[in-house]
């Protein structure tokens, strides 16, 4: 009898890590990826940045990282080249003091912004990949073969959710100070 219930005991928890072991899943795009899990107003640019995942989109079929439309909703697209020349490195997207190395297989929440939950059925980035230089806007730049890392961008959202464009933000800062200074000028 007791050989019996080792046997279904070893049963029972070799299929537990063997779930455990499988892939994340796509979390739904009604779900708001989490401030969190991006890196916002990069450098006072007017850019979020999002580690969408450890390889290019679609690169390994359906489920592996969605294109930026996927979320589009939340203002996330394709980095364009000057932006990209802009980029953060892979070292901005650690939280607070953290220690973290460039290794693989990278998935701890707590030390590092990623969102490949959000964007795939992966729950980790390789950063070694991103180290490395490996990095693709999902489209035009980088590698779309060879498990390149993806990252998009989108502009900083107003408080209606929103894009704000760099531009149109000096250029309301500065009419606001002619304003005030007209406004002066007649007292």
């Amino acid at each position: 009898m007791k050989l019996r219930n080792k046997f279904a005991a070893l049963i029972l928890s070799s299929s537990f890590l063997a779930a455990s072991g499988a892939h994340a899943v796509l979390i739904d795009f009604n779900t708001v990826i989490p401030d969190e899990n991006i890196l916002l107003n990069f450098n006072d640019s007017g850019l979020d940045w999002v580690y969408a995942g450890p390889i290019a989109p679609g690169e390994f079929g359906p489920g592996n990282i969605e294109t930026p439309d996927y979320r589009a909703a939340e203002g996330w697209r394709y980095a364009t080249l000057s932006e990209w020349s802009a980029r953060p490195d892979w070292t901005d997207f650690i939280i607070g003091d953290a220690i973290v190395g460039p290794n693989a297989g990278h998935s701890d929440h707590s030390t590092y912004r990623f969102a490949s939950e959000y964007w795939s059925n992966f729950s980790h980035v390789d950063l070694n990949d991103a180290n490395a230089g490996r990095l693709t806007n999902g489209l035009d730049i980088g590698s779309l073969t060879g498990v390149y890392e993806t990252w998009f961008v989108r502009g900083s959202l107003d408080d209606n959710g929103n894009e704000v464009p760099v531009p149109l933000t000096a250029y309301l800062f500065g009419l606001g100070l002619l304003s005030l200074g007209l406004s002066r000028k007649r007292k």
